[in-house]
């Protein structure tokens, strides 16, 4: 691959393009390319523009918006990098996550929540919109906005995604927190946010 074009639109009121899209995204353009195991989204700046996939590095890394990395179908590590483009963008749809929130439960004692059924959206805005709710909730004094900054995937989801329970694992003091991720009680990664 030499570059390809990604194409996104805004997520509710958000001026930027929203890490759950990037995610959803990557899982379309890599469906045929990829195993569904070993999959590393890191996100290294905001974009408020469309952006390019490629397969090397930027030499200006102030572009640098996400790196992915993944196992292909011959068990071979690859890395992408999706780079800030100068198209606008120029469209943007609904994102109701309180929705999503609404439907879990959360166990503040033991730093979880659970998601038990369906939401209609997808698995990773599901997991965005529920360890934003559970940091939220835990941390409701500290000042700034969660961003999603990292997915960690050993085993990617297909189907039958619940429930799906988070469970606050570290904090970094707000630079970092790690939220492990499980559907059936089965542990399939971490998510990372930090405070802004």
């Amino acid at each position: 691959m030499e570059k390809e074009s990604l194409e996104f639109c805004f997520k509710g009121t958000r001026t930027y393009v929203h890490g759950t899209d990037i995610y959803n995204k990557m899982i379309e353009v890599l469906a045929s390319k990829m195993k569904n195991e070993k999959l590393d989204l890191s996100f290294h700046g905001v974009a408020e523009k469309n952006m390019n996939l490629v397969a090397s590095k930027p030499e200006d890394e102030s572009t640098l918006k996400f790196v992915c990395k993944y196992l292909d179908n011959n068990n071979i590590k690859n890395i992408l990098y999706g780079v800030e483009n100068n198209k606008d963008i120029e469209c943007r749809y609904e994102y109701p996550e309180e929705d999503i929130c609404n439907l879990s439960r959360l166990n503040l004692k033991d730093e979880e929540v659970v998601l038990e059924s369906n939401s209609s959206f997808s698995f990773v805005e599901n997991t965005v919109a529920i360890n934003k709710y559970l940091l939220e909730n835990l941390f409701p004094n500290v000042q700034g906005k969660w961003y999603f900054t990292r997915f960690q995937i050993k085993d990617v989801p297909c189907s039958d995604i619940y429930p799906l329970k988070l469970i606050l694992k570290a904090n970094f003091n707000f630079k970092l927190t790690k939220t492990e991720i499980l559907i059936n009680d089965k542990s399939i990664g971490f998510i990372y946010f930090s405070l802004v």
